[in-house]
């Protein structure tokens, strides 16, 4: 599979590699499973590495979260994983906690280092429903975030009950931009860059 170079000190030349990226089916849904890790092994004293993800999509149940492009996880399907409402932000949904990160500091000690996401999503009547993610692993500093590499990856869910991966790929500037505007604007405590 596919790896990306860090290109800033501390950590330089260290690699985030995806370790899995395939079709994931339960029933009636489908999407993609994918998994990624990092070879870091020293991290500097009062520093800690973790991951942000941020989805962008057109399918109706984010759309209800009042915006196209939210924090993973953000939404309101699950009772038991949406249950904090985050200060400034109307709407149904809700996030795990209170802090930017795609696992809660005890899924981190129980699922960390590395990542894994399983997005799947029901068959659209027409059309498609399409998930764009942008996944960052980050240099964490009390509140100051900073983004050391960062990867889009995504799919499409076809009303054929098909699944169109996309490439994994470097988040490019625009991602970026709007990564960085979405996490903002969800938690305006945080510093990131």
């Amino acid at each position: 599979m596919r790896s990306y170079e860090i290109l800033e000190s501390p950590f330089k030349g260290n690699k985030l590699s995806i370790t899995k990226y395939v079709v994931s089916k339960d029933g009636s849904v489908a999407g993609v499973n994918i998994e990624v890790r990092h070879d870091i092994t020293t991290i500097p004293s009062g520093k800690s590495l973790r991951w942000v993800q941020t989805l962008t999509t057109n399918a109706p149940e984010i759309l209800k979260c009042k915006s196209s492009s939210v924090v993973d996880p953000f939404g309101s399907w699950d009772p038991k994983i949406h249950k904090v409402s985050l200060p400034g932000v109307t709407s149904v949904c809700k996030a795990d906690d209170t802090k930017p990160f795609y696992w809660t500091d005890s899924e981190f000690a129980t699922n960390g280092p590395g990542f894994s996401d399983t997005a799947r999503w029901t068959t659209p009547a027409t059309g498609r429903y399409w998930f764009q993610f942008i996944l960052g692993l980050t240099e964490v500093t009390g509140k100051d975030v900073h983004h050391l590499v960062a990867i889009s990856w995504g799919y499409d869910r076809m009303a054929d009950g098909s699944v169109r991966v996309a490439a994994i790929l470097r988040a490019n500037s625009v991602q970026m931009k709007s990564h960085g505007a979405t996490l903002k604007k969800y938690y305006s405590t945080y510093k990131f860059t």
